[in-house]
């Protein structure tokens, strides 16, 4: 049943977030609808965003957010198989703008709904429409809606399900984001939202990345207490010195187990630029999906490696190449940025 819970906290009844290799019910995403983000490729990401919903439709069901007024372009780029659903919205942001799904006691489905300012008010975006999407979702789906009282993305947070969370402080520590608030705040916010016990804080994410350091373009966690992070071996890559401290803060670190986490090198592809924009690519903004790993590529010579490396990682899992990420990558995101799991019960 539908209820916006704005006292209640989602660890006080049960709920939790799952990692996201957990088995999904289906992959929500969200149709391309404002052009401002795409700096002229804004038909271009209509076939992009079309042929990956295609890809994820091939392991679990891809449900399309899409606005009126644009349902029948998009049944017609999408093709069959997708099943598209009529919602007022924004752009193509399923990861930051749709809830975080939590499961509780008795097999049941929830969703955190975070406060959104379009990443602290961006250059780039326009948000009136998609602040609300996630508590609309909550209410298609006739789920309990807990509302958050911070600031935050999906893509700012990863989680393993058991217990721990990572993040970074330059993202959720922001002034403009949640302004007045402490790291030990936050992170018990987080906690009481996401059904976790232990916040991992890094400092700093990818150079120029747009959304201020969100943690899925660097990151991510590959099963309980192993942990994934980009590399980069160029000493005069604004990258290099961020990776190895933040790689030096995960070696160090235990998660909400007691574990010490056991960190896999991602080798960083090449700087890749529009203009003095640097493009926030990266191989860690994949998407599990059900027995596949949905990879962006980039057409570099990295590329065979991390795909050898994701291989050796996840042996019971499809490993998936997707070509046309750098496509969603101008627009400031990757492939885990437009997709949400729902998990399975």
């Amino acid at each position: 049943m539908f209820k916006t819970e704005k006292t209640l906290r989602p660890a006080d009844d049960g709920f939790r977030m799952p990692a996201e290799w957990e088995h999904h019910s289906c992959c929500w995403m969200a149709w391309p609808h404002d052009e401002i983000a795409w700096r002229g490729r804004h038909a271009e990401i209509k076939e992009v965003i079309a042929s990956l919903a295609q890809t994820i439709s091939v392991y679990e069901p891809v449900r399309m957010l899409v606005p009126e007024q644009s349902l029948e372009e998009a049944r017609k780029v999408c093709g069959a198989g997708i099943e598209l659903i009529v919602q007022d919205l924004n752009d193509a942001w399923a990861r930051d703008t749709l809830p975080s799904f939590l499961v509780g006691p008795g097999k049941n489905l929830a969703g955190t709904d975070w406060k959104f300012n379009g990443w602290g008010d961006m250059e780039y975006c326009n948000w009136d429409r998609d602040q609300h999407l996630a508590e609309s979702l909550c209410r298609k789906l006739e789920i309990p809606c807990y509302k958050a009282p911070i600031f935050n993305e999906g893509g700012a947070v990863h989680v393993d399900g058991e217990g721990t969370v990572i993040c970074t402080r330059n993202t959720l520590l922001n002034e403009n984001r949640n302004s007045g608030k402490n790291e030990a705040e936050v992170a018990e916010i987080l906690c009481r939202y996401l059904g976790a016990e232990k916040v991992i804080w890094l400092d700093e994410g990818y150079d120029q990345d747009e959304t201020g350091g969100h943690i899925d373009v660097i990151t991510a966690f590959a099963a309980p207490g192993k942990i994934m992070h980009l590399s980069c071996d160029d000493p005069a890559d604004p990258n290099y010195s961020i990776f190895r401290e933040n790689i030096r803060v995960l070696e160090s670190s235990t998660d909400a187990m007691g574990r010490r986490l056991e960190v896999i090198r991602i080798p960083q592809p090449p700087a890749r630029f529009e203009g003095d924009r640097r493009l926030a690519i990266s191989y860690m903004n994949f998407y599990f999906a059900n027995g596949a790993v949905i990879l962006p590529v980039f057409g570099e010579n990295t590329d065979s490696e991390v795909i050898q490396i994701f291989t050796r990682v996840f042996p019971d899992r499809e490993i998936v190449p997707f070509k046309r990420a750098a496509t969603i990558f101008h627009g400031g995101g990757g492939i885990h940025c437009v997709t949400q799991q729902q998990p399975a019960l």
